[in-house]
């Protein structure tokens, strides 16, 4: 009797199994055939910015280097107590984990739902969330895919080694130590908070407050350079916005203004983003 109970409590597990997997299988060939028509039916012409800028950034991030570089890698570890206790105490909130977790399970979940099931209003406070959550875990995700390559393969001397080898000693390809510039941390800050600042406004300067104090917090631990952070907070600030122009060519979650900017969609504010039956 107990076997025939495990087998069928087997069975069980791998029908649902089978049923989850051909949902998500079903889920996704819709979802690519909505964004097909939508791409079709909106014929949006997207321009990428982002010459002007990079120069910019390379022109700071260049003397960020040549300035602060040298005198920060001899400071490191002398900062007063208190400043320490505190950056090392908020420098993990930007690690991509606490981002990726929850969204990406907020996509996962959107997937293995069976939609047939909910009423429209239901389905469109879902499908709102879901979005949101796949733009946050696509911008976090790959800016920060990208950056891991990046450091690599640059392979930058971190601070730990500044007394031995200086602010500018490059081992590609070398371990963890050999991997400053840029900073993933500071990447993740950069993205998480331009995806807000796209997103809600009203916050830009809230948000880059909170990215450019979470991206030096690496700098106070002695893990990064200032012109590691800076890099870092502005890739990972580009990636968001380049994102949202991808989700706005399929009119998700964002359009575009006069001037090709991405900007969020009406019936997108924070307040309405829960549908009242």
């Amino acid at each position: 009797m107990d076997a025939q109970n495990a087998d069928s409590g087997t069975n069980g597990i791998q029908r649902a199994g089978r049923q989850l997997s051909q949902r998500i299988r079903s889920n996704v060939t819709a979802n690519r055939a909505l964004m097909k028509r939508r791409r079709k039916n909106r014929n949006l012409s997207i321009r990428v910015h982002g010459f002007r800028y990079f120069f910019l950034v390379a022109m700071t991030v260049f003397l960020a280097a040549v300035v602060l570089d040298n005198p920060v890698g001899a400071y490191r570890g002398k900062w007063p107590p208190e400043i320490l206790w505190w950056a090392s105490e908020l420098t993990d909130i930007a690690k991509s984990g606490w981002i990726l977790v929850p969204t990406g399970l907020l996509v996962l979940i959107g997937f293995g739902l069976d939609w047939s099931r909910f009423r429209a209003r239901t389905q469109l406070t879902l499908a709102k969330w879901v979005s949101a959550s796949g733009y946050i875990f696509l911008s976090v995700g790959l800016s920060g895919l990208i950056v891991a390559i990046l450091k690599r393969l640059i392979g930058r001397a971190r601070p730990v080694h500044f007394e031995e080898l200086g602010a500018f000693d490059f081992q590609p390809f070398s371990n963890a130590s050999f991997a400053s510039f840029p900073s993933g941390h500071s990447t993740t800050s950069g993205a998480m908070f331009a995806a807000i600042a796209i997103f809600f406004p009203r916050m830009r300067f809230v948000a880059l407050v909170l990215a450019i104090w979470l991206g030096f917090s690496r700098v106070l631990v002695g893990a990064h350079f200032p012109s590691d952070v800076i890099a870092g907070v502005a890739f990972g600030a580009w990636y968001s916005y380049f994102t949202a122009l991808f989700f706005a060519r399929y009119g998700i979650l964002f359009t575009t203004d006069e001037n090709g900017w991405p900007v969020r969609r009406r019936g997108y504010e924070l307040t309405r983003f829960w549908v009242r039956g």
